[in-house]
């Protein structure tokens, strides 16, 4: 589209020569069908015809000069009937009056806008009037508004009056963009942001799907570990005994690691050398001495359990690592695909942006860099126009020009639906975290029931070496009943006592170990088990 004002009184050369022949006077155009017939070179003399170039000669509009075929592109009026029966009327466009049917003055024709390939009229621009320049600019009216164009004045509907007082420009310009962009409807963003909102979700969706896959399959992956592990360690501390046991310690935990740990530390009950003497006390502090004491007879990993030593501090460590591994993964893929979605919601926000100056006044023309104008002031953007500025780059330009910037369209475009999306990803993220969550509360499980297996079995073990051996001294429960007196032997009966009365760790700790000299003659109980054959009247007193 170009500017009536803009051609005028530019230089014409020729194609064939790349010669200056003649400048633009005016333009010549058929205001009843509201078309562009060609440009006037010459005027007419009182000897002369007026000389005029048809527009089917004109090969370019340039921003600086107009291309036609030959010299013989420049002919005179009378031989064109259309352009001679125009300048035959006179009407001149300039400063021509336009009134409403209603009589209504709008103010004066100052120039017209025209398609450089066809020639058609699409707008007129109109100055004073009603409207005055300093208030309300320059108003732009559609070529299809024009009712009539007569010698003196050219009528428009009523309703015309309305669509220029409503247009944008000057002062009151300035103040209704700044009010626009004060009032972006959310309803009409989400409706132009849906199609990048499922693009968004189908994205978000896939990443949380994958997300889901892989803590499904560490979950079972360290699941599958966490039961061999366990099934393991049960077997072992079901079937072993006393150096079975100590050689699990040993297993789960380093030697290096249980010295290291039981120094300074205070034992939580007796520790015996494996002939019955006590090498600490209950509560008394384990110094270097000790501790080599106990590696030396190999009781260094009762006095690693007596000091509070866990056996499953290195399956704790191990399951603490893969859970790390785990969430690096997990915020690793939610990072990428978080990345992902900006790029694509930025692509495509982008595109939508422009979208927001359609149906608006543009308040200063916006020209192409070869001088084309993309959008006249006053001018209303259409679908055309923002095809138009996309085909010359200069979507940013026409943002502006009806009162927005790239970033504030981009931004008023983008903000709901951002919202929307970013609760949506928390919302994600969320699920991913319970699925985290829940994935460690069973590992935790798992280790606590390998921890209460390990614990239970070495209690077990500890009671059936301890039954029918001797007490070193006396078992009293929390009312100072004796339970167990010095010598006496640990029967069922006792260990069930002791543990009702929550004193089953001293009992258990106060065991004579040393294997005791017995004679033959010692070797006869004064009493027949209930078991012995002699005590039904079977056997032989």
């Amino acid at each position: 589209m170009r500017k009536g004002s803009d051609v005028i009184d530019k230089v014409v050369v020729t194609y064939d020569t790349g010669e200056k022949v003649v400048r633009i006077i005016d333009l010549i155009f058929d205001q009843k069908r509201n078309q562009l017939l060609g440009f006037l070179v010459a005027e007419k003399g009182l000897f002369r015809d007026a000389k005029v170039i048809p527009l089917e000669e004109v090969q370019a509009i340039g921003l600086d000069a107009i291309v036609v075929n030959s010299k013989e592109s420049v002919v005179k009026a009378h031989r064109v009937p259309a352009i001679k029966e125009i300048l035959h009327q006179n009407i001149v466009l300039r400063k021509k009056r336009i009134l409403t049917t209603e009589g209504l003055d709008l103010g004066g024709l100052v120039d017209l806008f025209f398609d450089e390939h066809s020639g058609l009229v699409e707008g007129y621009e109109v100055s004073g009037g009603v409207f005055a320049d300093a208030y309300s600019g320059r108003s732009f009216v559609p070529a299809r508004e024009a009712l009539k164009i007569g010698y003196d004045v050219a009528f428009v509907p009523p309703e015309t009056s309305q669509m220029m007082e409503e247009q944008v420009g000057g002062i009151r310009g300035v103040v209704q963009a700044t009010g626009d962009r004060l009032q972006e409807s959310a309803e009409t963003t989400n409706r132009r942001l849906q199609t990048a909102s499922q693009t968004v979700n189908e994205q978000m969706q896939s990443s949380v799907e994958s997300m889901n896959r892989v803590l499904q399959e560490a979950s079972q992956n360290a699941g599958e570990q966490l039961q061999a592990v366990t099934d393991a360690t049960s077997s072992k501390l079901q079937d072993l005994n006393r150096d079975a046991t100590a050689s699990l310690t040993n297993n789960l935990v380093d030697p290096a690691e249980q010295k290291v740990y039981v120094i300074g530390k205070h034992v939580e009950r007796d520790v015996l050398t494996p002939d019955g003497n006590v090498l600490l006390l209950q509560g008394q502090e384990v110094t270097l001495v000790d501790a080599e004491a106990a590696d030396r007879m190999g009781i260094l990993d009762e006095l690693y359990r007596a000091t509070g030593g866990s056996l499953t501090v290195n399956i704790s460590r191990n399951l603490q690592a893969a859970t790390e591994s785990t969430s690096n993964r997990i915020g690793s893929l939610t990072h990428s695909s978080a990345a992902n979605l900006r790029h694509s919601v930025d692509s495509l926000v982008g595109h939508v942006a422009i979208q927001q100056a359609k149906g608006r006044r543009v308040v200063q023309t916006v020209r192409a860099n070869d001088g084309l104008i993309i959008a006249a002031s006053g001018q209303i953007v259409t679908e055309s126009l923002l095809d138009r500025a996309q085909t010359y780059g200069k979507e940013a330009e026409l943002l502006n020009a009806v009162g927005l910037t790239l970033a504030t369209a981009v931004g008023s475009t983008a903000s709901d639906r951002w919202l929307e999306n970013k609760v949506q990803l928390r919302d994600g993220a969320s699920i991913a975290q319970e699925n985290l969550n829940t994935f460690w509360q069973a590992l935790k499980v798992k280790a606590e029931n390998l921890q209460g297996r390990g614990t239970r079995a070495m209690k077990k073990q500890r009671i059936e070496q301890a039954l029918g051996r001797p007490v070193t001294r006396v078992i009293l429960d929390p009312e100072d009943n004796v339970i167990l007196n010095v010598g006496e032997l640990i029967t069922h009966r006792a260990v069930s006592q002791a543990e009702e009365s929550g004193v089953l760790n001293i009992l258990l700790s106060s065991v004579y170990t040393k294997e005791p000299e017995i004679s033959d003659q010692e070797l006869r109980a004064s009493e027949y088990g209930m078991a012995a054959l002699a005590h039904h009247g079977n056997g032989v007193k």
